[in-house]
């Protein structure tokens, strides 16, 4: 594969413009943002490992947001040809893309605060959370507390994934996650689960399809939810499930 790299404030791909190529990030970040209402809309933040631009790979359709650099990036190209080069010779290469692909899948239907389904009354209704940065994941629940050591994780990437830990070790084509709970008998943990998002510069935790749902501020969601308060609760599946988190909006 081909690297390319690109200088803090450079535009990596347009909206409109066409390309069939995917990228990795191997260093730096990418801010993904959209126009809405003639405002820029911010509907991702990508750091390291993670791609932008799968779709291209797919179809030839415009590209369909913006991707700039916001640090200095180092990125991975993947063209068509790559892709199916590596298929034939390494396609655990591909695992990552393929999984990007089944995760956007997954949430293109239930991204409620999406540009196209977040009026102008909702968006006055939580602006008090707008622009938000720092976004914190701490344990509540002594399991939750396991997982991040007892300490705290400062999430600096969107969309941030987490889900069940598969019980073997081994690899799991059909997972993918930032964050992995070990969960046991009974599972209150779907293999992906939640995340936590930022769309239109919102903070909002997602349920991905998980089968037991995702508890939030005591509420339960099967789709996303909308975080009002600067602190919040996250109960991951039932609700005497071992796994709660706070997380905090600084």
């Amino acid at each position: 594969m081909e690297t390319e790299t690109f200088r803090k404030g450079d535009n990596i791909i347009d909206k409109g413009s066409s390309g069939t190529c995917a990228y990795i990030i191997e260093s730096g970040k990418v801010e993904v943002s959209d126009l809405v209402n003639n405002k820029k809309a911010i509907l991702a933040i990508l750091g390291e490992k993670q791609i932008f631009g799968e779709m291209g790979l797919v179809d030839d359709k415009p590209r369909s947001a913006t991707v700039t650099a916001i640090e200095d990036v180092r990125l991975a190209v993947i063209s068509r040809d790559n892709f199916n080069e590596l298929f034939e010779n390494n396609p655990k290469v591909l695992l990552p893309i393929i999984k990007s692909l089944v995760e956007r899948l997954r949430t293109a239907n239930k991204m409620l605060v999406s540009k196209d389904t977040l009026g102008d009354k909702e968006t006055k209704e939580h602006e008090g959370l707008g622009g938000a940065r720092v976004v914190v994941l701490s344990g509540i629940s002594e399991a939750g507390k396991d997982v991040l050591n007892g300490g705290e994780m400062e999430i600096n990437k969107f969309p941030f994934k987490v889900g069940r830990e598969q019980s073997s070790g081994g690899l799991d084509c059909f997972s993918d996650n930032d964050l992995y709970l070990k969960d046991s008998q009974p599972l209150n943990v779907s293999r992906n689960h939640f995340s936590v998002d930022m769309v239109r510069e919102e903070v909002v935790v997602v349920d991905r399809g998980s089968r037991l749902g995702t508890i939030v501020n005591g509420k339960k969601t099967k789709e996303q939810y909308i975080l009002k308060k600067s602190i919040n609760e996250i109960t991951v599946g039932m609700r005497n499930s071992p796994f709660v988190f706070k997380l905090e909006i600084r």
